[in-house]
Formats: C-alpha cells, structure tokens, sequence
C-alpha cells in the first residue's frame, strides 16, 4: 500500500484548517515522500485531519506550534531530522504534551533492527509499507482513543489537584496546600540557618461589609484582596487563604525588619485600593500579625500560633495596623510593636499644633519607630542608635501612662 507504486496527486495533500473539520481530530504524518504521504493521508480523511511534513525539523515545528495534533506517523529514514531523532526528541520534550504524544512508525516488512531501535527510542506502534488501508486505519484510530483516554485522565488528576489545593473562591493556595509547602521550606530554612517569617492578616469589619453590602459584595472584596496581596508579595513568597477572611504569606529568607517592611507594605496596598461594588465603594484594611523563626520557634504550627496572636493584637490596638511582638506582664518590651499608620497621624498632627493629643500614646510612637532605628544601626553607621537607651525610655513613658 505504501511502497509508492499508487500515483496520487499531491495537491491533495493540502493541510486542512482544524476549523473546517473541528469534531476531527488530528494527526500528523512525517515523511519524505509526498506520494507517502499523499496516501496515508487519503486512509484517515474520513475520520481525521492529517498534517504533512517532509522531515524530522518540520514535523517537531508543526508539533510545537499546533497542539492539536493528537498522534505523529512517522517514516524512519528522512534527511536532516530523522525519525529516530524525531521520536527522541519528542519524548525527551519538556512538555508533557508532546512528550506523550503516540507515534506509529512506518517501517518495512522484515526491518526488525530499525523497529527494535525505534521501540528503544520510544515508538508505540509499527505498521509496515505493504499493510492496507484497513489495518492502517485500526491502528490510528486506536491509538488516538488511547491517548485521548490518558489526557482526559491526566486532566481529571489536575483538575482534582488543583482543587484540592486551591482556594476556590480566590484562586490562591488553601490551608492545606499552605501547610504542605511551607512546612518543606521551613525545614529547608532550619538546614541553611536562614531567616524565615510569616504574616497572618484579616479583614477588618469583614461582617460589617457582608451585612451592609450583601454576600456578593463580601465574596468581591476577597479575591479584589487576593489580587492585591499578589500584587504585593515578592518572587518566592507563598500567598494563602487560610480561611474566612484570614490569609497568610509565608516568606524565606526574611527576618523580621524584612517581614514588618513586607507587612506594612501589604497594609498600604490594601488601604490605598478602591473597592467598589455595584457602584458603592466599600471601605477596606486590614490588620496583620507578623511572626519570625527563632530557636524557640521549630515549625510551622509555632509561628502561625504566633502570628495569630499578634494580628488579634493589631485589632485590639484599632485596626489597619501591624502587631510584630509582645510584651511581657511585667512591661517590658521585648521587641518592638508596629502600629501603623500612627507615624503618620502623629506627623500631621504636630503640624497642627495638636500636639496634645499625642501624650498618652508617646509610648507606642517610640515602639514604632524602633525597628527603623535596628535598621539603621545594621547598616555599620558612625553613630549607631543606643538601642538600650531607647527600650528604657520607652518603658518611662510606659509607666507614665499607667
């Protein structure tokens, strides 16, 4: 059948439009020969849309450029790119969907050696130049439902996948995906003594906005945050609906100057977005709670804990701001409390003459402001900040309070 002795026209080769004939699928036939070709194309035209190419080169260009195509045919002896180069290629192919992609070989009757190499190389199936039209059709027809089989199983996998890990809503990582990567990652942390810190935030008044705005509006505030909170992280970092209106952002290699830079930036992103819905615009922040690893703090569960405790902080402090440390019943502080944007209202505040009003609250202003001055004295300036002092003075204006 295909030893070239039919004379076919080879206009009739002409590669058919997938849109002419949508419910075909398509293969793609690689040989030298257009008389070859011409004639394996006329055995699957009732039932497929067949792709010429005359060598190896062709048929791998065609195959990255059309996805399309469903299964490859393929002669063995081509010029430039052959067929064992092709199938090589193809199944050492980055992509998955080439990489499984069947190929049957074309191969003559008592070839035994090329079609043992070919099998090597990662052929599915042989079918030999003398076979007829029937058994050629078979084959195809075949190995098209195979693999259509195994792409609508690998689809189902990802799909199951993907719901098991995703936040349906948001799109983003869910809990559980959450705790399997990050769990891994902080190990990895531990092992290469690096910094590592996590984030947890919350909507503030998220009840507030379902009961004035309805549901919907509720559902829109929440994946217009998580777009937000995309936008803001870095490269490296893991984003996560932990649940509710809670999420999360994992950060490697961030100590905790680091992550109150992230947190504050995460803050003002969210302050500075306009969310409107159905014409009303809804007022959003949210407050955030940042927790670092130290020896004390091992694995995963520790640090969320933490960071849980600090975001319930935040809020009771007033909201929109960020909780990065406790206190001790004693007093003392032992790192140093963000409360954002407090700096902000303090400055315009001083600039009013109102200057009054900031004396109750001098103690949390000077707990601000002490992460910028650790900053700056690990940059090895001339005259670092006593930090010391700064805590003591603090813990006066403290007791001034009381």
């Amino acid at each position: 059948m295909f030893d070239g002795n039919e004379l076919v026209d080879t206009a009739s080769e002409a590669i058919v439009s997938h849109d002419q004939h949508p419910e075909k699928a398509r293969i793609l036939i690689a040989d030298d020969s257009a008389t070859i070709r011409a004639t394996l194309s006329k055995a699957v035209n009732d039932e497929f849309v067949s792709v010429g190419a005359s060598d190896g080169e062709q048929a791998w260009n065609l195959l990255e450029e059309d996805v399309s195509i469903e299964l490859v045919v393929t002669d063995l002896a081509m010029p430039g790119l052959d067929g064992f180069g092709l199938i090589r290629r193809m199944r050492s192919s980055d992509s998955s969907r080439i990489r499984n992609t069947p190929v049957i070989v074309v191969t003559g009757a008592n070839d035994t050696a090329a079609r043992e190499r070919a099998f090597i190389e990662g052929a599915n199936d042989f079918i030999a130049k003398t076979s007829d039209h029937v058994e050629f059709l078979a084959r195809v027809r075949a190995h098209q439902k195979l693999a259509q089989t195994i792409r609508e199983l690998e689809s189902s996998r990802r799909f199951l996948k993907e719901q098991a890990n995703t936040d349906p809503l948001t799109k983003l990582a869910n809990r559980r995906n959450f705790f399997t990567v990050v769990s891994a990652v902080l190990a990895q942390m531990h092992r290469q003594n690096e910094h590592f810190s996590v984030v947890m935030l919350d909507i503030d008044h998220f009840k507030r906005i379902n009961d004035t705005y309805g549901h919907q509006a509720g559902d829109f505030v929440l994946v217009e945050l998580a777009q937000v909170l995309s936008s803001a992280i870095r490269e490296g970092d893991l984003l996560a609906r932990m649940g509710g209106e809670e999420f999360v952002v994992a950060s490697p290699y961030t100590n905790r100057l680091a992550a109150i830079v992230l947190s504050e930036r995460l803050r003002k992103s969210v302050e500075d977005k306009k969310f409107v819905f159905e014409g009303n615009q809804i007022p959003v922040t949210v407050s955030l709670g940042v927790a670092s690893k130290t020896n004390g703090t091992d694995d995963i569960d520790k640090l969320i804990a933490i960071a849980d405790a600090r975001l319930y902080m935040a809020k009771e402090k007033g909201r929109n701001r960020i909780c990065a440390s406790d206190k001790s019943r004693n007093g003392r502080i032992t790192e140093s409390v963000v409360v954002c944007p407090k700096v902000d209202e303090a400055l315009t505040m001083i600039k009013h003459g109102n200057t009054f009003r900031l004396l109750p609250h001098l103690h949390e202003l000077a707990e601000q402001l002490l992460p910028l001055f650790e900053l700056i004295n690990e940059q090895d300036v001339d005259q670092p900040f006593d930090i010391d002092e700064i805590r003591k003075t603090i813990e006066a204006l403290e007791s001034l309070d009381e």
